[in-house]
């Protein structure tokens, strides 16, 4: 599918991800829910983005980690402190970050998990919405974006493709 280059276009991107993310974890069993991710097998699935979320509870609170620097982030530029995206200890390292991010929420369950993600996306859909075509959609429009837009930050932090792609992964796996 094609990069959004509208607002409505953005916003239905990132709502209809997140509706199909939500409808393939209904569609899970229990054990689905509860089995920890085994890529081991395959080597395709070796790199980082494969290894630190270890089960759906570590995904879902990643996302909502990363939509949360995404909310500072425009709340700095919009409080006229404009900072970069990730914070200054992390910026050569940020794998040791996610690690971090996701240490913290090692005694969340699932159901908090997943509520906390929803209310990341609301934000992010809501701060979406704020923003005028021009803001979302011109590279460098914010001189701390660089020659990247807005838009392309809203979509970093709203990979559900790649989670959906991950829950798929993990059923396939559980079944053989």
């Amino acid at each position: 599918m094609p990069n959004p280059t509208t607002k409505q276009e953005l916003l239905a991107a990132m709502s209809g991800g997140y509706a199909q993310l939500n409808e393939q974890i209904a569609k899970m069993s229990e054990a689905e829910l509860a089995a920890p991710f085994n890529f081991a097998a395959d080597p395709k699935k070796c790199g980082v983005r494969w290894q630190n979320d270890r089960c759906l509870r570590d995904l879902l609170v990643h996302l909502r980690e990363w939509q949360l620097l995404m909310s500072t982030f425009v709340t700095n530029i919009r409080e006229d402190h404009p900072k970069d995206y990730l914070p200054d200890e992390y910026r050569k390292c940020y794998h040791e970050m996610e690690k971090a991010l996701l240490a913290k929420h090692q005694n969340t369950p699932l159901d908090e998990a997943k509520a906390l993600l929803r209310q990341s996306h609301d934000e992010m859909l809501r701060l979406a919405e704020s923003f005028s075509e021009e803001e979302l959609f011109s590279k460098g429009y914010y001189k701390v974006t660089y020659t990247t837009s807005m838009a392309a930050y809203f979509l970093s932090v709203t990979p559900y493709g790649q989670a959906l792609k991950i829950l798929k992964t993990h059923q396939k796996s559980l079944k053989k």
